[in-house]
């Protein structure tokens, strides 16, 4: 179990600029002065910027274990210490322990001085709990054509479920610190607090006890029991778990209630509300536009709980309407210029990556460049740093050139890679420009500009020059953009990007890992600690495994061959490949990674489709699956094991659908019987994805269909029957 739950605060002032804290909040727990090192270590290691202070939330004990491990002459701390620098320059400015004495928050200096900063403690918790809500996803907007129907009968187009915001004990320290800190005087006097629901039990429980408090917690449970009682005659609080309208609270308010004893934890708005709102979330930047809404479907709400949970998996046809807008011009100006899967450049391996060095010389590169550069940049420049890969090297010398041609004679630049970057070579800037040619989400932009927030004012003009976007979601690449522009003076930094294509997840553990994991999880067992089923001839089982393991090897960096033995391979007439791009003309020569990249932009575009019939994101009371028509629409077996592998595994669980279940095994059912014929070329893809929990079906459906697969390969070594067998063993 988490000891603490750490977040990210990132606040604008006009005497400091930006400030980044990191704030750790710890459960109640006996620390050690080896937890103090490894958890503040871990907190700063979570993220690749350094932040500009640190603040600790907990309570005297743990302030006593933090205050000894602070010890100046502790060569830990040293050791520690040294993880907030980088270069010899000092980048964390403040250690801060926040302890609450049972009371209130007093706030201590870890350190020999005071540092610089005094950082709002109710903004900081408040924000944290939105950071849960976030993560936790508790705020649920009903889709195009539904709307709640909340227990107060209101409709409108938000729900949200406070219970879901804390999912752990150190979470719900986080809500309980925020409760405390916001009405801690008037728990500790109160011998009554009425809830709204048991939802939130354990966060007013826990605050309860942080406050030191013995009052009793009474749940009205809805809107109908809080007509049965009055207040007591003790004193009492009342807390409301979560709202849209603020109606309960403005029913209670309106009634026999004292205003001055009523909060909701979480509301849409603060404004025109009785009592306090404690987190609101348009103070945090969270918009509802249409909230009012209430024609639709209704999505009934009793207690906390969606009435419609239990509907089937809605399936969803990924067609031309998904079709990303930059696809097009993606192909257009990269061609074929994509590395193979899992290709290590420099000291990186990474599913997809882009080869830019044609598209740097590309004219209609040139000429967005160009005008880019004579238009936005600043005239003051006086540094280009650039990420530290080969192309991004590149284009930071073709911005010199084309800047050094256009700024007055005798200017000079300083270009600067950024494992170079330090203090020393950049405090004389009067304008810089940073360049990463390439960017997901963009963690190295967002290295430099941390840096440069520590060694040059804020002041200082600087434009971020990515012009190939390739990010998991557009709303990431909007923080991204936001993260870099936002500053503490007026004016916003620059930002240019050329083209930008949402490419879904993009983590470490996709499924050609996750394959080779499998296999060597089984590799190793004996014939009885395998799940075989009903099979009676186990011979060539063993054999058939070590052909699937070196078969998943051998695809590292690319897709299983077929069982025939032949590479999968794109035929004519490719739905997102168009006929008027030059890559439909050459079909032989596509690169399978250009296939997937494509197939990852039109699923990543279907997931964030406006309407909801063709979305494929799920939501608290509907799930979402890959229609199995997709598989016959789009029948070449490469663009199979696309789609197998850039699904996440939940848009392929038709385990819950007895009739898309069924359809599905249909499918599979004659895809491992014509395995030695094109219809069947995708069998060891559709195999793995089942071997590696991506494909799920009905349990029924699933053992007949892997049993009788089974019995009809056993009689052969393949790398098809080692790969129903891995299958088998995911499955049970």
């Amino acid at each position: 179990m988490e000891r603490f739950f750490s977040w990210r605060n990132l606040e604008h002032r006009p005497s400091h600029g930006s400030i980044e804290t990191l704030v750790l909040c710890y459960k109640r727990c006996q620390l050690t002065e080896g937890n103090v090192y490894a958890d503040v270590e871990t907190a700063l290691k979570s993220d690749a910027n350094l932040p500009d202070c640190v603040y600790i939330v907990g309570t005297t004990q743990q302030y006593n274990i933090f205050k000894a491990a602070w010890d100046p002459t502790n060569i830990h701390l040293q050791t520690m210490i040294k993880r907030g620098m980088k270069a010899g320059f000092d980048f964390v400015k403040q250690y801060t322990f926040a302890e609450w004495n049972g009371a209130n928050f007093q706030q201590h200096s870890l350190g020999q001085e005071p540092g610089p900063y005094k950082m709002d403690l109710k903004r900081l918790m408040s924000r944290a709990v939105y950071s849960l809500i976030e993560k936790n996803n508790a705020v649920h907007q009903a889709p195009s054509g539904h709307v709640f129907k909340h227990p107060s009968q209101r409709r409108n187009k938000v729900f949200i479920q406070a219970r879901e915001i804390a999912s752990g004990e150190a979470e719900l320290y986080v809500v309980a610190y925020l409760i405390a800190l916001c009405h801690g005087e008037a728990l500790q006097g109160s011998c009554k607090v009425f809830i709204d629901t048991m939802g939130i039990y354990a966060y007013v429980k826990c605050a309860l006890a942080l406050c030191r408090s013995e009052a009793e917690i009474v749940s009205f449970h809805s809107y109908d029991e809080l007509e049965k009682i009055n207040p007591p005659p003790e004193p009492y609080f009342c807390i409301i778990s979560a709202s849209t309208s603020g109606s309960m609270a403005g029913n209670m308010a309106s009634s026999v209630w004292d205003p001055e004893r009523i909060a909701t934890i979480v509301d849409v708005t603060s404004q025109g509300r009785a009592g306090d709102v404690m987190v609101a979330l348009d103070s945090m930047g969270v918009a509802f536009p249409d909230l009012k809404v209430s024609d639709g479907t209704l999505i009934e709400i009793i207690g906390e709980n969606f009435s419609s949970k239990a509907k089937p998996p809605r399936p969803v046809v990924i067609g031309q309407p998904h079709t990303p807008k930059a696809l097009a011009d993606f192909h257009e100006y990269f061609g074929f210029s994509i590395y193979p899967f899992n290709t290590r450049i420099a000291t990186k391996s990474k599913l997809l990556q882009l080869d830019v060095t044609k598209v740097l010389e590309h004219k209609e590169f040139q000429k967005w460049l160009n005008a880019e550069i004579d238009w936005s940049f600043p005239l003051t420049v006086s540094h280009v740093i650039h990420a530290d890969d080969e192309a991004s090297k590149v284009l930071a010398g073709i911005v010199v050139d084309r800047l050094s041609a256009r700024l007055a004679a005798g200017l000079s630049i300083t270009v600067t890679p950024y494992h170079e970057l330090e203090k020393d070579n950049c405090k004389d800037a009067t304008g810089v420009v940073i360049v990463s040619t390439v960017a997901r989400d963009g963690g190295v932009l967002r290295e430099i500009s941390r840096d440069l927030r520590s060694y040059i004012n804020a002041d200082i003009p600087r434009h971020f020059l990515s012009p190939i976007g390739i990010p998991q979601t557009n709303e990431s690449w909007n923080q991204l953009r936001m993260f870099l522009v936002r500053n503490s003076t007026p004016r916003e930094y620059g930002f240019a990007n050329w083209i930008q294509l949402p490419l879904g997840e993009d983590s470490d553990d996709n499924s050609w890992y996750r394959l080779i994991t499998a296999y060597e999880a089984h590799s190793d067992k004996n014939i009885h600690d395998l799940e075989l089923g009903s099979l009676n001839d186990t011979s060539n089982i063993f054999p058939s495994l070590e052909l699937a393991g070196k078969a998943a090897l051998n695809a590292f960096n690319g897709f299983l061959a077929s069982p025939r033995g032949n590479k999968l391979s794109l035929s004519e007439g490719f739905l997102f490949f168009g006929d008027s791009t030059d890559i439909a003309k050459r079909y032989a020569e596509v690169e399978p990674s250009m296939v997937y990249l494509t197939i990852s932009a039109v699923l990543q575009s279907a997931r964030e489709y406006k309407e909801h019939e063709r979305r494929l994101r799920p939501n608290g009371y509907e799930s979402v699956v890959l229609a199995p028509e997709c598989f016959l629409r789009f029948n070449d077996a490469i663009l199979q094991a696309c789609m197998l592998r850039a699904c996440q595994p939940a848009e392929l669980d038709y385990s819950s659908s007895p009739e898309l279940s069924k359809i599905m095994k249909e499918l599979l059912v004659k895809v491992f019987v014509r395995c030695d014929k094109d219809f069947g070329d995708a069998a060891l893809e559709f195999a793995a994805a089942i071997a590696v929990g991506s494909l799920r079906l009905a349990k029924r459906d699933m053992e007949t269909l892997l049993d009788d697969a089974l019995e009809q390969h056993a009689s052969k070594q393949s790398e098809l029957l080692g790969m129903l067998v891995l299958a088998k063993q995911a499955s049970h």
